[in-house]
């Protein structure tokens, strides 16, 4: 082999382990954006199969709609206290179990560490975890008689709407490149009791 031939073939090589490179850090970045959004995706969808069903079953004046919009959502649900059962004592009332709230963990209620990124239930003593990765914005802060609110970007936040509760979950993740992605979840429930 000549000098000149050698040095086309490492220059040939060269160009092909390049393309090869980049190739192969293109997709573990598509690898991580995909990993991201199924996380996202599942931590969302896990707090909406907890809150929902819940919610449906509450009593529909123990929920807190005073305070919507707004990011923390308390409602009690109908339960046999009386242990004759049904959900309805002697009287005929219905029997309501302890208060429920869903929010933020701000206070670390389940003393992990992990407090904005993540949305618990607290009902009586017990703090369940029900998702992680929300987006860490706060609510829109409130505004004057006739100035235009900002967009809500809370990770968790709750509404009225055509009658229903509307439930929105934003999760957060974090590209290989730095890139923050965002996913939305949105439930409308409608209580039935």
């Amino acid at each position: 082999m000549t000098l000149l031939e050698l040095m086309m073939a490492m220059s040939i090589l060269t160009v092909v382990m390049g393309v090869l490179f980049t190739l192969s850090i293109s997709i573990g970045d598509t690898a991580k954006l995909q990993d991201v959004k199924v996380v996202n995706n599942d931590e969302a969808r896990r707090a909406l199969q907890a809150v929902v069903p819940r919610l449906r079953h509450a009593q529909r004046s123990s929920i807190n709609t005073g305070d919507f919009p707004g990011d923390v959502l308390q409602f009690q649900m109908p339960t046999d206290l009386d242990g004759n059962g049904t959900a309805v004592n002697i009287s005929g009332d219905l029997e309501l179990g302890d208060v429920v709230t869903i929010q933020r963990d701000v206070n670390d209620a389940n003393e992990d560490g992990v407090t904005n990124t993540q949305l618990v239930m607290i009902s009586g003593d017990t703090v369940t975890v029900l998702a992680n990765q929300l987006a860490p914005d706060a609510g829109p802060e409130p505004v004057e008689d006739g100035a235009v609110a900002p967009e809500n970007n809370a990770g968790f936040w709750v509404e009225e709407q055509n009658g229903g509760i509307l439930l929105t979950i934003r999760t957060q993740g974090e590209s290989r490149r730095g890139t923050l992605i965002r996913q939305q979840f949105t439930e409308l429930v409608d209580p039935r009791n």
